[in-house]
């Protein structure tokens, strides 16, 4: 700063008028002096330390210059490139069309790798998903019976209802309890029912009737489109073909093992089990006797309010086999009694949580209920021969 005000001061001096001019001696007017009111200015600067208050305010008007001329648009340098010819601009057009599609940051190209790539809209679901087809055909699969399978046992492999096992095969099936080893039965995907399209059905008629939506149809199928050709199959996801029939009489018989139907003259199974459902329900008319289906040791009697069951009867055979007859009306035997195989245990009710007359029966492979759940919980189908 202190060099900055010397050279000030030195310029001043040379503008500063001499002692004695050539005017004044040659006796002459002195002429104007141009410089007279810089050098006033000057001074009046200097007096007043103006030029260290300019400094600072010349640095800011510098930097917001500086900021002004960072902030305009880069200008791109001049290039010799040939332009592309008409055909080429129309290519780039096309290509660059389908990529409205995308949101910001979006797309094939994104930076980054998490962006969901949604592709061309009007591609359909045949072409998206490559080897899906259009019919239900395509997503069944095939099963051969082997020896002491049930058509339960079957379905429970493949985490599916008995009814839509059987409404799947019915044509190959005209009895539930007669497949044979070596027959090829048809696997649905899931739970539902298997129908073929007639000339008059849609799929809001189709949905209408089955109780479902349309859109759960189009799923299930993976339906590129909504229009439906005749003949074509379908699975109605839920959907049920209606009870399953009972078997034909003299089709159940004692298992290998020496194990009785539980309930005397009646066959129909209500309700198979799964995994919402730890047994089988065999419906029958209320006062139906019920007998045991295997000798051993009652444990228990009577009601039996924590599981649902009602009036119940446990039979122990062996060191951990158990059976349980649920929901009866009355019982006639005792606890630490002897059974066998055949014998009375107490008649058919609705005891508990029951909607009909029904035996609900179980097979253990442990105390039923001791570990507070149905881990050891069995298909009874698997001593039941024809379940």
């Amino acid at each position: 700063m202190r060099q900055a005000l010397a050279s000030v001061s030195r310029v001043l001096g040379r503008l500063a008028p001499g002692s004695t001019s050539k005017s004044d001696r040659s006796g002459a007017p002195p002429e104007a002096d141009h410089f007279d009111s810089v050098r006033r200015a000057a001074a009046q600067l200097i007096r007043r330390d103006g030029v260290e208050r300019l400094v600072p305010i010349g640095v800011c008007t510098l930097l917001v210059l500086a900021a002004l001329v960072s902030s305009m648009p880069e200008v791109s340098p001049a290039s010799a490139a040939v332009r592309p010819s008409g055909q080429q601009q129309l290519i780039a057009v096309a290509v660059d069309v389908p990529q409205a599609q995308f949101g910001v940051g979006d797309g094939p190209l994104a930076k980054d790798s998490s962006d969901l790539y949604l592709g061309d809209g009007s591609i359909s679901n045949t072409l998206q998903l490559p080897g899906v087809g259009t019919d239900a055909k395509t997503l069944l699969r095939t099963y051969t019976v082997q020896a002491g399978d049930t058509l339960n046992l079957i379905a429970g492999r493949y985490d599916l209802a008995t009814s839509t096992l059987y409404w799947a095969n019915k044509a190959a099936l005209p009895d539930p309890a007669s497949i044979r080893i070596g027959q090829g039965l048809l696997i649905p995907p899931m739970d539902g029912l298997l129908v073929q399209v007639g000339a008059k059905d849609t799929l809001d008629s189709l949905a209408t009737k089955y109780k479902v939506s349309a859109q759960d149809i189009v799923d299930a199928n993976n339906l590129p489109e909504i229009t439906l050709t005749i003949g074509q199959t379908l699975i109605i996801p839920g959907a049920s073909g209606g009870p399953m029939p009972a078997p034909r009489a003299g089709t159940r018989a004692p298992s290998s093992g020496g194990w009785l139907w539980p309930v005397s003259g009646y066959n129909y199974i209500s309700q198979y089990f799964w995994s919402g459902h730890h047994a089988v329900d065999i419906a029958a008319s209320y006062g139906t006797p019920v007998v045991a289906a295997v000798g051993g040791t009652v444990v228990r009697v009577g009601w039996n309010g924590y599981t649902g069951g009602g009036n119940v009867v446990w039979v122990m055979s062996g060191t951990k086999l158990y059976t349980t007859y649920n929901h009866l009306s009355s019982w006639s035997v005792r606890t630490g009694q002897k059974v066998s195989a055949g014998q009375r245990l107490g008649l058919v009710g609705a005891t508990g949580e029951a909607t009909g007359p029904h035996l609900h029966f179980e097979v253990w492979l442990g105390y039923p209920w001791g570990l507070g759940n149905v881990s050891d919980a069995v298909n009874p189908c698997a001593y039941l021969a024809g379940c």
